[in-house]
């Protein structure tokens, strides 16, 4: 199968190009749920986020012991503050960019693989997890400065999007869809769980849990 096509059905299977490009802002909360190797609570993070396409911009914030930080990223900069000071180190900026580029991609996906950049190669059907047949698609990004190496499975009946694995400074992590949302009528993901996997590929252990919810859309 053509890998360009793959990605153009999956996204027909999600809603269609003009229910996402209708989109003219998103707001949802993210809440993250860490564990340690044992199965242990390490700690929850909770984000609002909001894309906005126009212009395009996306804005995060969130609290830690006490603290309140938002990132804004508009027009290829990011600015940064804590507790409404503005933040100038270069460290927690560049780190505060990639947050905001990071969630703009994982939110929308699969709509995002069809970015300029992307290097698309169809590797075929397998079974996810040893059970479910999906469509593997190999993702990367050689002429940009990001070095992971994304997989992307599709169910091989419906064509949506299953799980994803991205192989990120020699860890390989493989995050599943576990449900989506029906508010925008694009199936976005609702909840997903991200394991780490050993040298066999196989499950080592959950390190988080992710829900979304939208808390407001607004359309063209």
């Amino acid at each position: 199968m053509d890998a360009k096509l793959l990605v153009r059905k999956s996204i027909a299977a999600h809603g269609g190009s003009e229910k996402w490009e209708s989109i003219a802002k998103i707001d949802y909360k993210k809440e993250t749920v860490l564990y340690f190797p044992n199965g242990d609570f390490e700690r929850k993070i909770v984000q609002k986020i909001s894309h906005s396409f126009e212009p395009f911009s996306t804005q995060i914030e969130s609290e830690k012991l006490g603290s309140i930080s938002k990132s804004i990223y508009q027009s290829g900069k990011i600015q940064l503050f804590e507790n409404n000071k503005q933040v100038f180190d270069s460290l927690q900026l560049n780190h505060a960019l990639q947050s905001a580029k990071g969630a703009l991609y994982v939110f929308w996906q699969p709509y995002k693989l069809l970015d300029s950049g992307t290097k698309l190669e169809y590797q075929g059907v397998k079974k996810l997890l040893d059970s479910l047949p999906v469509h593997v698609l190999k993702v990367s990004y050689p002429e940009g400065k990001q070095n992971d190496i994304w997989h992307y499975f599709f169910n091989t009946n419906t064509f949506k999007l299953q799980a994803s694995q991205v192989n990120h400074d020699g860890k390989i992590s493989l995050i599943t869809n576990e449900t989506t949302e029906t508010q925008t009528d694009l199936s976005l993901n609702k909840t997903r769980k991200s394991f780490f996997l050993d040298s066999l590929g196989n499950i080592d252990y959950l390190r988080a849990a992710y829900d979304y919810q939208i808390e407001a859309v607004v359309k063209h």
